[in-house]
């Protein structure tokens, strides 16, 4: 199963109430172990910040959005549960632990100013690694997402 949301980002339900209709829409859905899903899936979530704390900045600095790339399948994840931890694993998931989705990858669109990266330390490299990987990942699956693609073409280079 594929699903790209094509809303614009403003008309788009909050994360939890999209994952919801898909379950219910494809019930299978909420049964997947992520052992279960192919390795090349994958999610993109955008992010908006709406406020600074502590607010000492404009505005206008606020508006930035972000998309970052997570991998679903454990194959990519640090908590692979490897035969000789697998038992480790499911012990801590059972017991409500949480297994962390680390982005793989990155865009930005109106990332500008000392409030989202400072390019004396390593955020420039960080963050154009990130990208590239963003971009590498889709063009090896051969996917189109409208919003990596948006951010791309519109925003100016971070450094």
């Amino acid at each position: 199963m594929q699903y790209f949301e094509y809303a614009s980002p403003f008309m788009r339900i909050p994360f939890y109430e999209k994952i919801a209709e898909l379950g219910r829409k494809y019930p299978g859905l909420m049964t997947l172990k992520n052992m279960e899903l192919s390795p090349a899936s994958w999610m993109a979530i955008a992010w908006y910040p709406i406020y600074h704390i502590p607010s000492h900045k404009t505005p206008k600095d606020l508006s930035a959005m972000f998309l970052t790339y997570h991998t679903l399948s454990s194959c990519f994840q640090d908590d692979e549960p490897q035969e000789d931890n697998f038992e480790s694993f499911k012990q801590r998931t059972e017991k409500g632990g949480r297994v962390c989705l680390e982005p793989f990858g990155m865009a930005s669109y109106r990332m500008t100013g000392d409030l989202w990266i400072n390019c004396r330390a390593d955020d420039c490299e960080k963050y154009i690694s990130l990208q590239s990987a963003a971009d590498s990942w889709l063009k090896q699956l051969g996917s189109y997402h409208h919003d990596f693609n948006f951010f791309l073409t519109q925003s100016a280079s971070v450094v």
